[in-house]
């Protein structure tokens, strides 16, 4: 279980940092700890949803969760700025709904626990 919350921390930290880079002033983030899942939601304004990282969110996160990529890889989550992180944000949940309102940005995510 030690390694699970830290591997949720590792995905929140990535999305936070991505948001601040791409202009957000106000990020409100909850976090659902379940019997077989945390869901992570985040609500971002003022993001540059003309950035190509940005319109490109939803195809980076919306992969198929890859348990033994995310095994050796998951700890360099959060390590540089690059669309390789967001890939392995994607790789490491199971389910993600990304939606732009003007400059604003939903994102949720679900990772099932194994």
């Amino acid at each position: 279980m030690k390694h699970e919350i830290r591997r949720v921390s590792k995905i929140l930290d990535e999305l936070i940092t991505f948001c601040f880079v791409h202009g957000t002033d106000d990020l409100d983030i909850s976090i659902n700890k379940r019997d077989d899942h945390f869901k992570i939601h985040i609500d971002a304004n003022t993001i540059d949803c003309s950035d190509k990282r940005v319109k490109k969110l939803k195809e980076l996160l919306d992969i198929p969760r890859q348990s033994e990529y995310e095994e050796y890889y998951w700890e360099l989550t959060g390590e540089s700025d690059c669309d390789t992180e967001l890939s392995l944000v994607g790789s490491m949940v199971d389910k993600a709904k990304v939606v732009f309102h003007g400059d604003a940005l939903e994102i949720t995510l679900y990772r099932y626990k194994e």
